[in-house]
């Protein structure tokens, strides 16, 4: 798959969420913005299993030594700065946290022990996290079968996705499993590019407005599935953006768009709530330099060296060369 293409579907994802969460600061929460913040959280999910079944592709390893080098460098990728971003919050911002809750949110099972979460994006890691488990097992099971083996698997996960509710909520990842599956698809569907780069921004767009179009009720899950599956059928036929601006701009919110996404909500916390008694202008300038400060140290020293090392541990015990992580890894 095209990377600018995906640096561009990831930076969509990432402002979506930001601008949901902004107008429900500034402004308040209605129907188009809980869209658009679930819109982006479902963009991810299918950037996401895209780009992780492209590693594993990438990787070239079988049995023991795959699911060792993908978990390790998930954990890697996933942990560290989600961890400072709760011990930030448990800390300095907030201490109404039980150390149970601390302990639930820094491994991600929230939704497994029916913690709070102690920011508003978190419901996303733990769904990623327990999706990882599924990967390297699909990848096995898909990589050499025909292409009617994911299109049954993803028309599969529909009825267990409605089932879900009924069984437990702690296993509320099958209600997403269409969305993830979306990116398995669109793996599979690699290397069909024939329609023109510039399409891509337009079809994106026109899924997004049909999305937003349909947001009630809240619980829209046929709308989650159909834009996530549209997504993953469409990418693959596209060749890559040509115009080099939106590539550099796409390029750069992508690198950074983790700790974007981890350190916005408790960023508008402090300057929208905490110190509301100020000025308008200097909530905006504090947040906003917060949050370029803060993402920017955040990849440099905690995602980048983690990333690194990650890679060499997975190479260490695969016995093999490490390869120089992507800039942005899923």
């Amino acid at each position: 798959m095209l990377k600018p293409n995906l640096d561009f579907l990831r930076a969509v994802a990432v402002l979506l969420v930001l601008a949901a969460h902004i107008a429900g600061y500034t402004i308040r929460t209605n129907a188009m913005s809980f869209a658009m913040g679930q819109l982006g959280v479902m963009l991810f999910f299918v950037h996401t299993s895209l780009v992780l079944m492209q590693s594993l592709e990438r990787q070239q390893l079988a049995g023991a030594a795959l699911f060792r080098a993908f978990y390790l460098q998930r954990a890697c990728r996933i942990y560290p700065l989600a961890a400072v971003t709760l011990l930030g919050i448990y800390f300095l911002l907030d201490a109404q946290w039980t150390p149970f809750e601390l302990a639930a949110n820094l491994l991600l099972v929230q939704n497994l022990v029916y913690a709070r979460y102690m920011s508003s994006v978190l419901w996303t890691l733990c769904l990623e996290v327990q999706m990882y488990l599924f990967l390297p097992v699909l990848f096995l099971l898909l990589r050499r079968r025909p292409l009617r083996w994911p299109l049954a698997l993803w028309a599969l996960s529909v009825p267990l996705a409605l089932l879900q509710p009924l069984v437990s909520a702690r296993l509320n990842v099958i209600e997403f499993a269409p969305c993830f599956l979306a990116g398995v698809l669109a793996w599979r569907l690699q290397g069909r590019e024939r329609l023109p780069g510039w399409l891509w921004p337009l079809l994106l767009a026109l899924a997004c407005a049909g999305f937003v179009a349909y947001a009630e009720p809240r619980a829209n899950n046929y709308g989650r599935w159909v834009v996530c599956l549209a997504v993953g059928l469409l990418l693959p036929w596209m060749r890559e953006m040509s115009a080099p601006w939106l590539n550099r701009a796409s390029k750069f919110i992508a690198k950074y768009s983790y700790g974007i996404y981890l350190f916005h909500p408790p960023l508008m916390g402090l300057a929208f709530r905490t110190l509301e008694a100020l000025h308008p202008f200097w909530q905006w300038s504090l947040f906003l330099s917060l949050l370029v400060v803060l993402t920017g140290l955040g990849y440099h020293l905690v995602e980048l060296p983690m990333i690194r090392l990650g890679a060499r541990w997975s190479a260490r015990r695969s016995s093999m060369p490490a390869a120089a992580p992507p800039v942005v890894p899923g």
